[in-house]
């Protein structure tokens, strides 16, 4: 069994981020790293990989980690590959390689590493090796006896027998079709053929086989379990066995030449020879619990990785054969395999997605994913937005300027600034933002993230927590909640932070929203309410609303609580300011509240489900599309768009086409004897109740003359029509206009119209009603005096397709209609002349 160990000063600082993490985020972080079976004992406070997965429906987690394909409304914008420990690597040359992980995952690069293509696995197994030797045929080993092999470079791969179950941990193509494998209970197979069939080999030693190397097609080395060695130089038929050092476990080997070798594995061990293997020595141990990967470039330099110990994490070079160990000038953590390639070019891999390289020397290795474990983003405009890594390490914040299609670190944030995670980011305007951490430490930028500084803080008595929340009423009015019990206040812009309660180290504030200046409320253990802008809070101890994780009010009588609760209802709202909160059973799992610049439209962030409403609340839709898990903070930067982000570095944009808006197309009157005849169009509508209709003979003093109901929230084009029918034909002016309401209250007016009553005092032809038609539509039209009018009909060509009217007429206001029954779809001109010697077009549409 494979374990993925972690010294105790490491642990405690987990365990101290993951306390952190488990009060702030959805569970989409493990709490206990996954141990991959090695053969030993599990640790306490670790879980197996066979457990982690145990009664889980493979397909779905898979689906959750796999890079998402766009929707149209969900675009996933990093990382773009599946977001799992990655524990192979192998490339054929400096561009060209592929690397192997958890639920099946294989990726290639064709590029160095610049870009990823994900590749057809068909499996959810865990991938341990990944092996080719001429770039076309590749050969991939994992958990169980899997064997895939692909015959198209990598892109796709079928599952081939091997005739074994037990974890294949070594694997090695020789030639184009010679190649070995070996695993778990002394398995070792061979293939022929390009890894189409493999036969056992009987190596003797009764042991697991943890990795292989070649120097040749006669020379090679197996690293085992007891510390052994098995050496064959007549290509696998025959094998000796050898003590290399002590009996812990060897994990890996690398023949440097046919006198040089050197292995590594349980407990930090590191072995060399410099007689073909015959006599080891045993160096000094690292501080590892395993080292699972060891290249050596020349026979005294070499690079090794392993899983986490004390204090030494990351790639480890010596110089002396092992003697001794140093950490490169740059050394990101990786743990499960190392590749180096002539030219000082080097790849590595490890967990939670962590893919290097090197160049210019295997000593300076880059990530080459942002695999950030984000817990807050925040956009100031549609291309400009902040995410905050959440990681013990403090930082660093993000910045993107495309719109989330690339991000840098900020590299003037002070991540020394705080002891540990950095937790929540916001910003007031466009340059002046705020970040907040441990130990409750809020820092301030007011050039757009170029430079920040820690701002003042009085009055709070416990300042071990982490900022959790930020809350700003005004640019210049704001607040703060800890996760110890502080609520803080800033009056002044944020440059000064005073405490209004120090609660007590068992209070976990989780939010704090207000409605105006004066009325607010807490999220997080018992609530807690101010209805004077924080001067003094008041428990909410008579409520049955405890253990909360956001808190939402429209105003100061309704509101809405996420309660901390997977399965339990989750979701609750009051009416009544507090005193009362009713269960809403179609949400589930809600935890975090996040809100587009319009309130009635808004975010619940869960237990890996994800809701959305368009009417402040009142009714919920949960997502169903393929959106992947691990989501925890959202920005919107307008009403139709905004950025999700999560753990391993997930980005996510969203383009809202649930969001439609009263978008009002048309306005227009027309005039017949004594009515007044009112049209209007909308393209969309969200969540619109209807128009009231208001009247003016002065644009002063307006009345209301009636109301039209809307039509809720649809995409469809949708067409009014309301008849003002005036007793009196006196020759006025009049003046109209729309008042369009939300079911919520909130409103917008349309442009005015003006309307003059009696005799024309012109001639005019109005646009056609509706406009695009079927089947039928309206044509209005004004004359100024006694005269003939014709009014045709023509296609784009100027042919005149039908007369639709020709006779005198007497001074007034007319209407007429056209079918188009016996017309076909397209555009078409209607033209009025008058032998008065008035003439006018215009253009219309049919649609069938």
């Amino acid at each position: 069994m494979k374990s993925k160990c972690f010294s105790a000063a490491l642990f405690l600082h987990l365990l101290l981020n993951s306390f952190i993490l488990s009060q702030t985020l959805p569970d989409t972080i493990d709490k206990q790293p996954i141990q991959y079976r090695r053969g030993i004992a599990l640790q306490e406070g670790y879980i197996s990989y066979d457990e982690y997965y145990s009664g889980k429906d493979m397909l779905e987690e898979k689906r959750r980690q796999f890079p998402l394909q766009s929707t149209d409304v969900w675009t996933e914008l990093n990382p773009k590959v599946p977001r799992v420990d990655y524990l192979g690597i192998h490339f054929i040359n400096k561009d060209t390689g592929w690397a192997a992980g958890d639920l099946g995952a294989m990726i290639k690069t064709t590029n160095g590493g610049s870009s990823w293509t994900v590749s057809q696995t068909n499996t959810t197994a865990l991938i341990l090796k990944v092996r080719s030797y001429n770039g076309v045929v590749v050969i991939a080993s994992g958990y169980n006896g899997m064997i895939l092999r692909s015959t198209d470079g990598g892109e796709t791969f079928t599952q081939v027998s091997s005739g074994v179950t037990g974890d294949l941990w070594g694997l090695q193509m020789l030639n184009d079709t010679l190649g070995f494998a070996c695993g778990l209970n002394q398995t070792l197979l061979k293939t022929t053929d390009a890894g189409l069939t493999w036969q056992p080999v009987s190596a003797g030693l009764n042991a697991h086989y943890w990795a292989i190397d070649f120097l040749n097609e006669q020379y090679g080395m197996i690293a085992c379990g007891g510390g052994k060695i098995l050496k064959t130089t007549d290509g696998g038929n025959t094998w000796t066995e050898h003590q290399a050092g002590d009996a812990n476990d060897l994990y890996a080997i690398d023949i440097i030449d046919s006198l040089h070798i050197v292995a590594a594995g349980l407990n930090g061990k590191n072995v060399y020879s410099s007689n073909g293997g015959i006599n080891w020595v045993q160096n000094n141990r690292l501080q590892h619990d395993e080292l699972n990967s060891i290249k050596f470039i020349n026979a005294d330099t070499g690079y090794t990785i392993g899983t986490y110990g004390g204090d030494s994490w990351g790639i480890r070079k010596t110089t002396n054969r092992g003697v001794t160990w140093f950490s490169p000038p740059s050394a990101n953590l990786s743990e499960w395999e190392l590749e180096l390639l002539p030219g000082g070019i080097g790849y590595s891999v490890g967990s939670t997605l962590w893919i290097n390289k090197t160049t210019g020397g295997y000593d300076n290795w880059e990530g080459l994913f942002l695999n950030a474990q984000f817990v807050d983003v925040f956009f100031t405009d549609e291309l400009t937005g902040y995410a905050a890594d959440g990681r013990w390490t403090g930082g660093p914040l993000y910045k993107t300027t495309d719109g989330g299609i690339t991000w840098f670190g900020l590299p003037n944030f002070p991540s020394n600034a705080f002891t540990g995670s950095l937790r929540c980011v916001i910003f007031t305007d466009s340059l002046t933002g705020f970040g907040g951490g441990m130990p409750a430490r809020i820092v301030k930028t007011t050039d757009a993230g170029n430079s920040w500084y820690v701002v003042n803080r009085t009055g709070l008595t416990d300042t071990i927590g982490l900022i959790n929340r930020f809350f700003f009423i005004n640019p210049t009015t704001g607040w703060a909640v800890t996760t110890r019990g502080g609520i803080l206040k800033t009056t002044d812009a944020g440059e000064n932070w005073f405490a209004q309660l120090n609660a007590g180290a068992n209070v976990i504030f989780q939010s704090i929203h207000f409605v105006d200046s004066l009325y607010g409320w807490t999220a997080g253990g018992r609530p807690y309410k101010t209805t004077d802008g924080g001067d003094s809070w008041v428990q909410q101890t008579n409520t049955t609303i405890w253990n909360s994780d956001d808190v939402y009010f429209q105003d100061i009588n309704t509101g809405w609580f996420g309660k901390y609760s997977s399965i339990n209802n989750s979701l609750f709202k009051t009416t009544d300011s507090g005193i009362n909160w009713d269960p809403i059973l179609e949400v589930t799992g809600a935890r975090k509240f996040y809100f587009f610049p319009d309130p009635i439209h808004w975010f619940i962030i869960g237990f890996s489900r994800y809701y959305i409403t368009n009417n402040f609340g009142n009714s919920w839709l949960e997502f169903t599309e393929e959106v992947p898990t691990g989501l925890v903070s959202f920005s919107a930067p307008n009403d139709k768009l905004g950025y999700f982000v999560g753990n391993l570095g997930l980005i996510l944009r969203y383009d809202d086409t649930t969001y439609v808006p009263v978008e009002l197309t048309s306005f227009a009157a027309n005039v017949n004897g004594n009515n007044i005849i009112l049209n209007w169009s909308t393209a969309s509508e969200l969540n619109n109740k209807g128009f009231e209709i208001e009247r003016s003979t002065n644009k002063t003093e307006w009345e209301i003359i009636d109301f039209i109901e809307g039509n809720g929230t649809t995409t469809e084009i949708s067409n009014y029509t309301f008849t003002d029918n005036l007793y009196e034909n006196n020759s006025q002016k009049l003046f109209y206009r729309l008042k369009q309401i939300d079911f919520d209250g909130t409103f917008e007016y349309s442009n005015i119209l003006e309307v003059e009553v009696g005799t024309p005092s012109e001639f005019f032809l109005s646009q056609n009603y509706p406009n695009p038609f079927n089947p039928e539509t309206k044509i209005d039209y004004r004359i100024s005096e006694e005269t003939f009018v014709n009014i045709s009909l023509y296609d784009v060509t100027g042919r005149k397709i039908k007369e639709l009217f020709n006779e005198k007429k007497q001074p007034g206001y007319y209407t007429i209609k056209l079918k188009g029954g016996e017309l076909s779809s397209g555009i078409y001109f209607y033209r009025l002349t008058t032998t008065s010697g008035y003439t006018a077009v215009k253009k219309l549409t049919i649609i069938k």
